[in-house]
């Protein structure tokens, strides 16, 4: 709808949801899009740096096989983000800006941390900061880390509920390994 020019109301300006973050994407330098190729299950990451006019893909799990649809992919998002700028009046212009593929991504080892990748990305990526491999020695670690952060994030308003049903469903030992 969006596309055709006649929003839907969740994207009414004046009256949803995102008119309590639009006016945000102004002051934006750093775009963050989670990408998923469905074929194999797989998450990378697109982003939509504005303050260097340029776009990368952060893909954990690159394929020869995939990487011209996932490309293609990006371009298609692109296009509907410059659709949304401009239907909103939002002072950007993606079209111009270059895409490529992030150098020097580390790889994951295996075919299941590509959600945990993407998520460090967005956490490392929006500091101007490179991930090492340190940051990926521990998944099941990190993955406990993101769950605390997210339960125990201030905007959460079912925080309480969650911490409730967790301290009563779990034991003291359980609990302590998992918060550790």
């Amino acid at each position: 709808m969006i596309l055709c020019g006649s929003p839907h109301p969740f994207f009414d300006r004046k009256t949803s949801i995102v008119s309590k973050y639009i006016s945000e994407l102004d002051d934006c330098e750093k775009l963050f899009i989670p990408m998923h190729d469905e074929c194999p299950g797989h998450w990378y990451l697109c982003v939509i740096d504005f303050k260097n006019s340029h776009i990368q893909i952060l893909d954990s799990l690159r394929s020869k096989n995939r990487d011209k649809f996932r490309f293609q992919s990006v371009k298609t998002v692109v296009e509907f983000c410059q659709t949304f700028f401009k239907l909103y009046d939002i002072g950007k212009d993606v079209f111009q800006f270059s895409i490529d593929w992030a150098p020097s991504i580390l790889t994951q080892e295996n075919g299941w941390n590509c959600g945990v990748h993407v998520i460090r990305h967005m956490q490392r990526f929006k500091n101007g900061d490179s991930m090492t491999s340190s940051d990926f020695c521990n998944s099941v670690k990190i993955r406990r880390e993101i769950a605390c952060d997210l339960v125990l994030h201030e905007g959460n308003r079912e925080k309480q509920t969650i911490v409730a049903i967790v301290c009563t469903k779990t034991s003291t030992r359980a609990m302590k390994k998992l918060l550790l």
